[in-house]
């Protein structure tokens, strides 16, 4: 088995920012939701929150709009971009091994876009049942009208409109009822089946914020984290970094890990991709990565790119 993040390392979209541009037509509102997200995760490190928690977050507002299970399955399937050479790189792995693919986003997008490209491990995503949650009207006007408002924030002033309607009653029951999958999840998840399987050698694949933690659990254990064109909150925690636009890339890593562990950093230099860069983060410069990883993010994904 090898464990790895989905939104990133093998898809380019970034699901939630799609379904509010499908929605609500309206990017900045998401990028907002976002940096709070890491603002709560990653600064103030709220009890009980943790990074990736953003579609609980989104959920009130998709909500209010109408959004149905069917929905978030429609647009998963309209709006799927996979990192180039992804299908070809995942048989390859899995004529092998079983992918673990644990995810932040909402399992409804995480199982059909899985399935487009062929997937036969196990999913771990964000669980939520649209078509139960029932919005009073009221609120669902309030949540609609205030999308615009919450764009048009930014620093401290957005920080505390949403504090101020998080700590609402009737807007925290909905955000509850989502059993999100987070960065404490993605660890949790990783140990439980190193414990159940016997796993001591865990190979992590991640790129963002949620990520850190799960990396952390995999060194912890003896094993090895991957950041696949990480973001800096990945590289910070990161054993190697890949830089490459194709997924072959993370294949050949993967399966030299897989098949060495430790051994596999010896020979990591030896790995010849077209466009890719492999480094090992303690004998490398971070400043210099970090900008290269961070332009590669930008030229596959744009927008989703520059998010936490």
């Amino acid at each position: 088995m090898f464990f790895t993040d989905w939104e990133g390392p093998w898809i380019l979209t970034d699901f939630a920012l799609e379904l509010c541009m499908a929605v609500f037509n309206n990017a900045r509102f998401f990028s907002n939701l976002s940096e709070y997200d890491d603002y709560l995760a990653y600064e103030v490190r709220r009890e009980g929150y943790e990074a990736g928690y953003t579609l609980k977050l989104l959920t009130p507002f998709l909500a209010a709009a109408g959004v149905k299970n069917r929905d978030v399955e429609r647009i998963a399937e309209l709006s799927a971009k996979f990192v180039p050479d992804a299908e070809k790189a995942m048989a390859t792995l899995q004529e092998r091994w079983t992918p673990v693919v644990i995810s932040t986003s909402y399992t409804q997008y995480l199982r059909r876009t899985a399935s487009m490209i062929g997937v036969r491990g196990e999913l771990h995503g964000t669980e939520v049942d649209f078509d139960s949650i029932a919005v009073p009207e009221g609120l669902r006007e309030e949540l609609l009208s205030i999308i615009d408002v919450i764009a048009s924030l930014s620093g401290e002033e957005l920080f505390r409109k949403l504090d101020e309607l998080f700590s609402r009653s009737e807007v925290r029951k909905i955000v509850e009822s989502v059993k999100a999958v987070g960065a404490g999840e993605k660890a949790k998840i990783v140990r439980g089946y190193c414990e159940s399987k016997g796993i001591d050698f865990p190979v992590v694949v991640g790129d963002s914020i949620s990520d850190y933690k799960m990396f952390e659990a995999a060194r912890g254990l003896g094993g090895v984290a991957i950041a696949f064109n990480g973001n800096e909150y990945a590289l910070k925690h990161a054993d190697v970094a890949i830089i490459s636009p194709t997924a072959m890339s993370e294949a050949k890593v993967i399966e030299l890990f897989m098949e060495r562990k430790e051994r596999a950093f010896e020979v990591l230099s030896a790995v010849s991709i077209p466009e890719t860069e492999i480094y090992i983060m303690e004998n490398s410069d971070f400043g210099e990565v970090l900008e290269k990883s961070k332009r590669m993010r930008v030229r596959l994904r744009g927008l989703a790119g520059e998010l936490g």
